[in-house]
């Protein structure tokens, strides 16, 4: 049954009927919509169906997967498995089915919010293969304003369209999640979460790094960095050595390698693309880097650590 909240100055939201075709996609919109809490109103501001409706005090637990997006202000969220976490403009949040959570934002601030509800089973294989987790739900993506876009083109749909073309929604919906998880995976790889780097507060490090991270799988050199950061490469060395504790071309390698293994553990697609995709100039090339900072080769490290159930495309001998 549909269930339809007429558009208003603060809220707009509909949850919609599943049509079975869209059970054989394997995924489906259940929802979505937008709310805009001004400072010290209460939250949520209208009620929602019994499925979904909640309360700060007694929490709730959703019986699909949900994507919020809080595009302005701040506030709080908590689950069992996260503890109370603070909520960021720009903050990407994936609330799990059969997961107890509660979030509001701060009555100081208030935010504005996108979401959508989204079931099936794609959602569940992407969680198998680790795109997201239940102990890590929350993201800060860059450039919100291309998620807030996304966003509001599923709820434009779903308040137009209620109770058609279900396909096209669904497509709307994938392109959503596909490029919000694509960022926050960026958005992550560009923190260099995995080797531990920190995050700079110095303008040409933090400038330098998204170059690197931005064009890592292109031919790119120390000296083309300094170059498009406008200082000489000396003086970007001092800058990475005093802030990061390490050199530009060690910074490079890290992005290329992370880059490398990412392709290596998702994909089944040759090692010697994943050189290309990687920024390395040659298949024998990364396998000499690869050896040297992670101790192993790229086809033992593929087979230590992807499912050898799933089908993969051969590759010659010579990428092991």
């Amino acid at each position: 049954m549909l269930y339809n909240m007429p558009d208003s100055d603060n809220a707009t939201f509909n949850y919609l009927p599943v049509p079975e075709i869209v059970n054989r996609l394997g995924l489906y919109v259940t929802g979505a919509g937008t709310d805009v809490v001004p400072a010290g109103a209460d939250y949520p501001q209208q009620s929602h169906p019994e499925l979904y409706d909640f309360s700060w005090h007694g929490g709730r637990i959703l019986p699909e997967f949900q994507f919020v997006f809080i595009a302005e202000g701040s506030g709080e969220f908590e689950s069992r498995e996260t503890g109370l976490q603070k909520i960021v403009p720009g903050t990407f949040l994936v609330l799990f089915p059969d997961v107890w959570h509660r979030y509001r934002p701060d009555p100081e601030t208030g935010w504005t919010e996108y979401w959508i509800s989204l079931g099936g089973d794609l959602l569940f294989q992407w969680h198998q293969r680790g795109l997201f987790q239940a102990d890590r739900p929350l993201t800060t993506l860059r450039q919100p304003e291309i998620t807030v876009e996304k966003f509001r083109n599923v709820i434009d749909f779903v308040m137009k369209h209620p109770e058609q073309d279900a396909p096209m929604l669904t497509a709307h919906a994938m392109a959503l999640v596909a490029s919000a998880l694509e960022r926050a995976q960026t958005s992550a790889e560009s923190l260099n979460e995995d080797d531990g780097a920190e995050r700079s507060t110095d303008p040409l490090v933090s400038e330098s790094l998204r170059v690197i991270w931005n064009n890592s799988h292109q031919r790119v050199s120390v000296d083309m960095i300094a170059k498009q950061v406008g200082v000489t490469r000396r003086t970007l060395e001092r800058h990475f050595k005093k802030h990061l504790g390490r050199t530009l071309l060690q910074e490079l390698v890290a992005c290329r390698i992370q880059r490398a293994k990412r392709l290596l553990r998702e994909t089944h697609v040759p090692i010697k693309y994943v050189a290309y995709a990687a920024g390395f100039s040659s298949l024998p090339n990364l396998c000499k880097v690869f050896r040297r900072e992670v101790g192993t080769t790229p086809g033992t490290y593929r087979e230590s650590v992807t499912n050898k159930d799933r089908p993969r495309i051969s590759t010659s001998q010579n990428d092991k």
